[in-house]
Order: structure tokens, then sequence, then C-alpha cells
């Protein structure tokens, strides 16, 4: 039963509270585990230089079936069978052939066609089956239920799976995101002083940014979040701006008000330098009129201006949505791969003309995967997926991991056509944390299940010379 009174004063100090609180949501990231911080110093690994993890989120659970296709007659054959209204045709596959694969041939889709000349020239690489896992399971472990092997909680769920992909803890809650533990641990060392989060989104919130010490910082595609009481005047009075702004910053004696002022506070200042900082970047090259051209776009901006934010270490989140195909994929789907090729595009060619290709790695992750069998017009929901990694410290033209069968009932089948995992979230965000700074010993903080699987380097980041 809801206790609070709702009428009279206290009702509407608790909507004033709730209303500031929500005009400053867009609040930076400010470190109050002083022990954290301590942590991240003495736990990232040692070097200089500049690094950014950028995280393209496909929300809704992108169809892995026709991103990534065989291409053999035989291959095509089986997995035309499986989705005969949703097949794309052989002849509208483009061709890859990756470095020592000795695998089933494969083709992306047709509307990759960005994409696909980065993964020829080795700066993006596949990385096969990935999906949430408690531990390693195989098929016949998943017939016989979890009793012996645990499984994920609320397999095939959207709001269960991104959970579990953005924690990294699919069989127990968690209040924290493998990218925000990651800042926990290299923030201190190597963006000391900076009044920025090392967390950015461009989406809004996400756990999978959130850490014990790290709190996102939101942007929108134009920029900083600006407090307009303050910045622009409150209805045009500079002496009202004033006032407003003593209003959201003083200290005061009750705990709620000053933490809430404090967090107005920080936001303006925020705000001011960010701005001031993107002010200052170079133009770059013409990025597309979407969604994700967009959020991409002010990605290279942020990257640009970090040496005015005080950042060696930055890690992005952006998002696409409308992956929930269960409806009309052969269209759909299609108008995402372009998006989502032309953006990454046209992102990798803004880190060159930056002179930061080499330190900006750039990965994709959904939800889940889709099922292989065909609903009539779409697929279901699935498990394991296939995922790009992006940048120049990546060792593309490869696949990673283990392509499956693309047949309904494989060895990684687990009805319907959806793929049990054979590689795990853990191993993936290991690999990209390690690149990242995180220190050998820390990496099951930032992955707390990382020993239970075989690989904590699945070897897509180059190492250094």
């Amino acid at each position: 039963m809801n206790t609070f009174n709702t009428s009279g004063p206290m009702r509407a100090g608790r909507r004033e509270f709730l209303r500031r609180a929500s005009f400053m949501a867009a609040s930076a990231g400010s470190p109050f585990a002083l022990n954290l911080l301590a942590m991240g110093a003495a736990s990232a690994q040692t070097g200089g230089g500049h690094k950014a993890l950028v995280c393209v989120f496909l929300a809704g659970g992108n169809d892995q079936s026709n991103t990534v296709v065989p291409t053999s007659s035989a291959g095509w054959a089986a997995y035309s069978q499986a989705r005969p209204t949703l097949a794309i045709p052989a002849a509208q596959l483009l061709s890859i052939n990756p470095a020592d694969y000795n695998g089933e041939p494969l083709g992306l889709h047709g509307s990759l066609s960005a994409l696909k000349p980065l993964f020829d020239q080795q700066r993006v690489a596949l990385l096969a089956n990935v999906g949430t896992l408690a531990a390693p399971i195989t098929k016949a472990q998943w017939n016989r239920g979890n009793a012996t092997v645990p499984t994920p909680a609320q397999l095939f769920s959207h709001s269960d799976q991104q959970g579990a992909w953005q924690t990294g803890l699919p069989d127990q809650p968690s209040e924290t995101g493998w990218l925000g533990r990651t800042g926990d641990l290299t923030a201190s060392a190597f963006n000391p002083g900076s009044g920025v989060s090392i967390a950015m989104s461009v989406a809004g919130n996400n756990i999978m940014q959130a850490g014990n010490s790290t709190i996102q910082y939101q942007l929108t595609t134009q920029g900083a979040v600006k407090v307009s009481a303050v910045t622009s005047g409150l209805y045009g009075s500079a002496a009202g701006a004033t006032a407003a702004r003593r209003l959201m910053t003083d200290t005061r004696n009750t705990l709620l008000e000053n933490e809430l002022n404090k967090v107005s506070s920080r936001s303006i200042s925020t705000e001011a330098l960010v701005s001031n900082a993107l002010a200052g970047t170079p133009a770059l090259s013409a990025f597309p009129d979407t969604s994700m051209g967009k959020q991409l776009s002010m990605v290279a901006r942020m990257i640009a201006a970090r040496g005015a934010l005080g950042q060696q270490r930055q890690i992005f989140f952006v998002q696409q949505g409308g992956y929930d195909f269960h409806d009309n994929l052969p269209t759909d789907h299609a108008n995402r791969m372009r998006e989502l090729g032309d953006a990454l595009a046209a992102f990798y060619q803004a880190t060159q003309s930056l002179g930061v290709q080499d330190s900006v790695t750039t990965f994709t992750a959904s939800d889940f995967g889709r099922a292989l069998q065909s609903n009539g017009r779409g697929s279901d929901h699935g498990w394991g997926g296939h995922h790009f990694i992006m940048g120049g410290a990546v060792a593309g033209n490869r696949v990673y991991g283990s392509f499956p069968q693309t047949a309904l009932g494989g060895s990684q089948d687990a009805g319907q056509g959806r793929l049990i995992p054979t590689t795990s979230v853990d191993e993936y965000g290991a690999t990209l944390a390690r690149w990242f700074g995180v220190s050998e010993s820390n990496l099951p903080v930032v992955l707390p299940n990382l020993r239970r699987f075989a690989t904590p380097d699945l070897g897509f980041m180059r190492k250094p010379a």
C-alpha cells in the first residue's frame, strides 16, 4: 500500500522534489566511493594514450541468421528450408573470405555493403554465436533441463535478457553493468580531474554503464543538456536566472535537498564544460541523417574533445531500436542493417580523420539472437547471435568463436533453431576490458562469472607491438 501523504503541503513538496530531480536527470557522474577510486588507480594497467569503447546496442534482438548467411549450396539450402519466406536470395549476399577460417563459406546481408570493405580491410571482425550464459552448456544438458547446469533467468524475455547482457550477471540481480564496472577500475587512473564521467550515453539511461562509482553522463545528439533557466535566463530575466542558480546550487541544511543541489551544481558546470569543449572540435565527415548516424556523430565529437575534457579513457553507449522482427522481417531487417552499416562506416571514417582509429573500438550487442525457424513473416525470440567488432586495433577479417550450423536440429539448436551460445558475454566483455586497461587480476571484478569459462581472451584485439 502507498503510504505517502498525497494531500496538502507534503504533496506539493514531494512534487517539487521530483520535478527538480527529473529536471536534473542528465547530471554528470561524480564518484562517491573513494575506496573504489583508489582500487581503480591500483588495478588499471599502466600505459598512456587514449582509448574509447563504443557499445552499439541493437534493441529488440537482432536476427543473426539473416545478418550472416552460409553461401555454399548445401548450407544455403538448409538455411532457406528453415525460413522459406525469410531467406535472402544467395545472389544478394556479400561473400566474405575470413582469414584462417575453415568453416562454412559465409556472406553478409546485402544491406551491409558499407561495412563489408572494412571487414575485408581487417578493420571489422565477426564474433559468432555469443550470448548470455550462466555457465557453459551443451545441447544434451539443455535438453535435460537446468538441474545440472544453471541457465540465465527468464530466457527469451526482452527486459531480462537486455539486463543479462548489460550487467554480465544473468543468474543474479545487479545494480551495475560491466561497462560501469570497467569505468570504476579505470577512471581515476586515466581521467584524473576530468569534470565529465568516463561513461557517456547518447541513448538515455542504461544499466550497462552503471557502476559503483561511475554514473553515466547523458547527452543528446545535439550535445549537452542545458538547464535553460540558468543558462538562458528565467523568462528573459538575468536576475531570475541568478536566483534560480542559487536555488539549485546553494548548500542546504537537509540531507536530501543538499544532495539534490550537489547534483544540480554538477550538471550546470558539466554542461558548460562539455559545450565549450564541443565548440572547439573540428568539422567531421558527413554522417547519415539517421538516428544511429546522429548518435555516432556525437560520439565522434566527444572523442575529438577528449583533450579539453581531460579524458584518456571514454566509454560510450548508443542504441538502435526496432529489432523485434516478429513480422515483416525481410524489409525491416534490411532497413536496420543499412542504417547500421552506413553509420558504422561513417564513424570509422571519422576516427580516421581524427587520427584515433587505432584507439577506438566499437562493438555491437543485442537482447538475444532470433529463432532460425520462420513464423511466416518473421522470427521469434532466440538466444545466441553474431556480433561485429570494429576498429584499427581489431584483428579483423576473421571469425571468432564457433560458427554454428544454420539448420534446424543442429548441434546448438535449443528448439526452433534458437542457438545455444558457444561464447559467453563474459568472454566478449573481458576481451574488450583487457584492451581498455583493466588488469588481468581485476577482470573478475568486471565479469564476476568469468572464471566459469575457458577463453577470457577471445583474441580479436591486436596485441601491442
